[in-house]
């Protein structure tokens, strides 16, 4: 079978598919879902053949699509216009004609490849780009856009929600990543499978155990962790200082790492640390998913103050690694994913993330049934096999019924 897969891909994980091709002359791609690259390794070793197609932002008018190719995998990536709103050069914003450039582009390579079967993720230009190619199709909802909307009051948001509502009225087969998202799926679409988004498990049950007899005589001194896409009020990253400020002062020599946009040295983090007179933090930015990884298996414990997520894959990774999520009980999807009522607190609270921190910290044997129990969680239920074999059924199941 050749599927093709409509989706964000950067070449800081597609790179490894692509090794006759120095990574520094690829281009960038569209950046922040490596859980794509780890379906498509799986997919890979399972001998299909995979076009990943996507979009990078054009630079200098550089609207050429350009195609990689390795044994059976080809990355393409589609130019779409930089400005939202704005005209680009003759171009006008992409969200005022609702990417109508970038879908109609996408559209082409889809037909150009001809594939057996073509799946998408998010309910946007992707999703557009699969319903109108003609193939068989299935659209994987990421998010609820009357959700992202309600955080993000802006016109652009308010075009993207357009577009969601657009073309859910026009999939029938679709799946999505949590029961938190089902009811709002399934108000549109015919069919829906929950099939969660993967982690790859690298760790084996000996190299925790082993990680973590180092993290119990270090436990005083914690490196603590934060992942966001973004520092804004959905994400709630200031709790997230507020409570570090507070754990701070019972361990001295605690420290707070930042990762992810907005979280630079001279970002909207920075400038909130440096109101609040925190020390002890320290600033990332987006990185290259490999460096993260390598950091976070570093790392005792994660905070995830964010007030909804559709499912969050850094909770996955962070659980299958060795480290425990501290995250919201009422944060849409959080719950189920980490499945710890001890780890789950109130997040627009800053002094229940920090009492549970501490708790966790204050007792040992505690703090090694969290890592343990997450990273059996995260074994059971999100591994990459397990997580594309219920793909695979759900693509034999929807060529089987295409034309009926």
């Amino acid at each position: 079978m050749h599927i093709v897969i409509v989706s964000p891909s950067d070449k800081s994980f597609i790179a490894e598919f692509l090794s006759n091709y120095d990574e520094k002359n690829l281009p960038n791609g569209f950046y922040g879902a490596p859980f794509i690259g780890t379906i498509i390794k799986e997919l890979l070793a399972q001998n299909y053949k995979v076009t990943a197609i996507t979009t990078t932002v054009a630079i200098d008018n550089d609207y050429c699509v350009k195609s990689f190719s390795n044994d059976n995998f080809t990355w393409v990536v589609v130019p779409s216009r930089p400005r939202s709103v704005r005209m680009n050069g003759y171009k006008i914003g992409r969200i005022l004609d609702l990417y109508y450039f970038e879908i109609k582009q996408l559209t082409r390579q889809i037909q150009i490849v001809k594939p057996d079967f073509v799946h998408a993720h998010w309910s946007y230009e992707f999703a557009a780009a699969a319903i109108k190619a003609g193939f068989p199709f299935l659209v994987t909802v990421h998010d609820n856009a009357f959700q992202v909307f309600k955080f993000f009051k802006k016109g652009f948001w308010f075009g993207r929600l357009l577009m969601a509502q657009i073309n859910l009225r026009k999939i029938k087969y679709a799946s999505t990543v949590s029961p938190y998202m089902e009811s709002y799926v399934k108000s549109s679409c015919e069919k829906v499978e929950i099939i969660p988004n993967p982690v790859a498990i690298d760790m084996t049950f000996v190299d925790i155990e082993t990680a973590l007899q180092l993290k119990v005589s270090t436990i005083s001194k914690p490196k603590i962790i934060m992942i966001n896409n973004g520092w804004d009020m959905r994400k709630n990253g200031l709790n997230g200082l507020l409570a570090f400020k507070q754990i701070k002062e019972q361990l001295p020599e605690a420290t707070l790492h930042l990762f992810g946009h907005g979280s630079e040295q001279d970002g909207a983090a920075f400038q909130d640390v440096q109101k609040l007179k925190i020390e002890n933090v320290f600033f990332y930015g987006a990185v290259p998913h490999s460096q993260l990884i390598e950091i976070l298996r570093q790392s005792h414990f994660m905070l995830h103050p964010a007030l909804e997520e559709s499912f969050g894959v850094v909770l996955i990774e962070a659980q299958a690694n060795g480290v425990p999520v501290i995250g919201g009980m009422y944060s849409g999807a959080v719950p189920w994913v980490i499945d710890n009522p001890a780890l789950l607190v109130n997040v627009e609270n800053p002094n229940e993330i920090s009492t549970c921190a501490l708790e966790l910290l204050g007792n040992k044997e505690a703090y090694k049934e969290a890592v343990l129990s997450g990273y059996k969680n995260t074994c059971n239920r999100f591994s990459t096999k397990e997580v594309v074999e219920q793909y695979i059924n759900y693509y034999e199941l929807i060529i089987g019924n295409w034309n009926s």
